[in-house]
């Protein structure tokens, strides 16, 4: 694919419990440390699920000095996998039907700025990360519901990532450099939920439903999809963690491709965003394409996969990344079983879909991690066998990232590389105009300092996309010279 279409195309991207340690044999380039010793299930512990009047209360996790983050020689796989559960679970429980996250985080908008949420979830913006054009909307169907709805998104921040960004952000205004190093400090969390109008789904009764406001008409609203993105002991890069609605989407059948040709994605069922009497191809997930419905998950829990001739037959193979696929994909497994079993309500209809770190074994202290991350750079995203991305490499919601999930602009399915996986860090990540900070890698403190410069919401969007593209012209340089 020649360079200016690559780019064109990338314009619109962007606790208590035994866990599973790394699998004997597996060292280094494809495990979360580098010790190997005997396999336990990643599991949910009971503790997380404790009744009180009625009511779950899930204790929030353990993420600081007296952590498992606290030991970088010995966290593994699953203690990021149950931080995130645990931190989902916490962030929903309920005080008179209303979840910890509504009710005790600062909603926001992608300037940084307080929406007012006297009329419920404030809702606005309908393009997803990737790029203006980059929307969802549900099927017009034959029968049923006949109306198509937008798919719509919202940002919330707690209290200690909000007044961070309110010091630094004046700072990082008048000048970037005094900025390099600085990170936000453990316990900063950063939410970004996707929305629907929830009068155009058959059935609410599996979904968390509240009062919003869409463009300013109060609605009902069902909550599809939630990242959580908190930044743990050792961890200035965040963990991104995702969730989503278990039923919103067919997902490709990979035992109908073969290692040279994509299969088409059928369902016999309705979907949100699947009308079952069409038919979809890697088109339907692609950036820029002009569809915005009939969209199908590619990766389960963001672990690449491939196709591959052994023998005469096809098999299925873990994609070799940085991340051994085989353990990660088992534990998010495990512990979303766990959890199923255990967890009552409204919130057992939503699943974990993995979570994406940096290995920071052996950069000991924030100076130190921050400057890894600093020299990372545009980089950080990097997958390859021996590069320090950890989780689910090719992470992913299907309501906010739903046309990125196999590469920039793919032209199929099979043809899908490490070098080309997406994930949280390609568009998150230290660079910005130049200067060097983990508090660029949060989309809202940049917004938030171009606010400050005056710039408005569009604008703000704009210089997102045109440093987007500066960092993949640098990327591409570098795997051209490869």
């Amino acid at each position: 694919m020649k360079t200016t279409k690559m780019v064109s195309l990338f314009i619109v991207l962007i606790t208590l419990c035994a866990c599973k340690k790394e699998s004997k044999g597996e060292k280094d380039n494809y495990t979360t440390t580098t010790k190997s010793t005997a396999s336990s299930e990643c599991l949910a512990p009971a503790s997380w699920f404790t009744i009180v009047n009625n009511t779950r209360q899930t204790p929030p996790p353990n993420e600081g000095p007296t952590s498992v983050f606290a030991n970088n020689a010995t966290v593994t796989n699953c203690d990021f996998h149950q931080w995130s559960w645990q931190k989902f679970l916490w962030l929903t429980n309920e005080t008179k039907g209303v979840p910890f996250f509504i009710n005790n985080m600062i909603q926001v908008n992608a300037a940084g700025q307080k929406l007012d949420p006297s009329n419920g979830i404030v809702l606005t913006d309908t393009a997803q990360a990737s790029g203006k054009s980059d929307i969802l909307k549900t099927p017009v169907y034959p029968s049923g519901v006949p109306k198509s709805t937008t798919v719509y998104y919202s940002i919330f921040m707690d209290k200690l990532m909000y007044g961070t960004m309110l010091k630094y952000g004046p700072i990082a205004k008048n000048d970037p450099t005094q900025v390099k190093g600085i990170t936000f400090p453990v316990g900063s969390l950063e939410l970004k939920t996707s929305w629907i109008d929830a009068s155009v789904l058959k059935d609410t009764s599996n979904y968390f439903v509240t009062q919003g406001t869409i463009n300013g008409v109060k609605t009902k609203v069902a909550l599809l999809g939630m990242h959580v993105v908190g930044i743990v002991e050792n961890h200035p890069e965040f963990v991104w963690a995702t969730f989503e609605h278990e039923n919103l989407a067919p997902a490709y059948d990979w035992s109908k491709a073969t290692p040279t040709t994509d299969a088409p994605v059928t369902s016999t069922v309705d979907y949100p965003f699947f009308n079952k009497a069409n038919t979809a191809t890697v088109t339907n997930i692609t950036t820029g394409n002009g569809i915005y419905t009939d969209v199908f998950s590619v990766y389960k829990y963001g672990v690449p996969v491939e196709k591959a001739m052994k023998g005469s037959h096809n098999v299925q193979l873990y994609m070799k990344t940085s991340q051994n696929g085989s353990q990660n994909f088992n534990n998010i497994r495990t512990i979303n079983a766990s959890v199923k079993k255990q967890l009552t309500g409204v919130w057992n209809n939503y699943f974990y879909n993995g979570s994406l770190w940096i290995n920071t074994e052996g950069y000991n202290g924030t100076p130190a991690q921050a400057a890894l991350l600093d020299s990372l750079s545009y980089n950080l995203s990097n997958s390859q066998p021996g590069d320090l991305t950890r989780g689910s490499t090719a992470a992913y919601n299907i309501t906010m990232e739903t046309y990125v999930q196999v590469g920039f602009g793919p032209t199929s399915i099979h043809a899908n590389t490490v070098d080309n996986l997406v994930n949280c860090f390609s568009c998150h990540n230290t660079s910005h105009k130049s200067n060097l900070s983990p508090l660029f890698i949060s989309h809202v403190f940049t917004g938030y300092v171009g606010s400050l410069q005056g710039l408005n919401r569009t604008q703000i969007k704009d210089e997102h996309v045109k440093e987007i593209v500066k960092q993949f012209n640098v990327r591409l340089k570098l795997r051209t010279k490869k």
